[in-house]
């Protein structure tokens, strides 16, 4: 079963309304995140070839969302670390794929894929992130949009509760 996350207006990764963003949407599937992405030529670094700069972005953002699905909070990054196999090119179908990998307290962590249609694997990335305080939740979900489909943001999110 898949259920789409939250998303918000203004983030360069899932913003709606942000027309220089990718405007990905995040989905939870089993103990997994996921997103569909495919990089167009604006995503370039040499001709034809997509900036390992976006793809180290998207992988951020999925680990974002496996760990925010696991613990019901948000988390900032503090180390990413990335590996690429593979380069990417304009048009490629991508999948990334993230999960929750373990919480020791004051830190998180986390990992990713970004595949290709066929399934191999282009990147892979690992991160260790920070848990947000309640009120730095309540103050970044202000961004969030409601959307039907999609997870109720207060329902995922206990710290932001009152």
């Amino acid at each position: 079963m898949s259920q789409l996350l939250p998303y918000t207006r203004n983030c360069f990764v899932c913003g709606a309304h942000n027309a220089h963003g990718l405007q990905l949407k995040f989905r939870h599937e089993g103990d997994e995140v996921r997103a569909d992405f495919t990089p167009l030529p604006r995503h370039a670094g040499f001709r034809g070839i997509i900036h390992g700069g976006i793809l180290s972005t998207v992988l951020d953002e999925a680990m974002f969302w496996a760990a925010a699905v696991a613990t019901r909070r948000f988390g900032l990054a503090v180390d990413l670390n990335v590996r690429f196999m593979k380069k990417v090119s304009v048009g490629d179908a991508l999948t990334v794929v993230a999960s929750f990998v373990a919480d020791k307290g004051r830190l998180w962590e986390s990992r990713a894929e970004l595949r290709l249609s066929d399934g191999t694997v282009v990147a892979r990335a690992t991160c260790k992130q920070m848990p947000m305080s309640a009120e730095e939740m309540r103050f970044a979900a202000g961004d969030f949009l409601a959307d039907p489909a999609a997870m109720a943001t207060a329902e995922l999110f206990s710290g932001l509760k009152d």
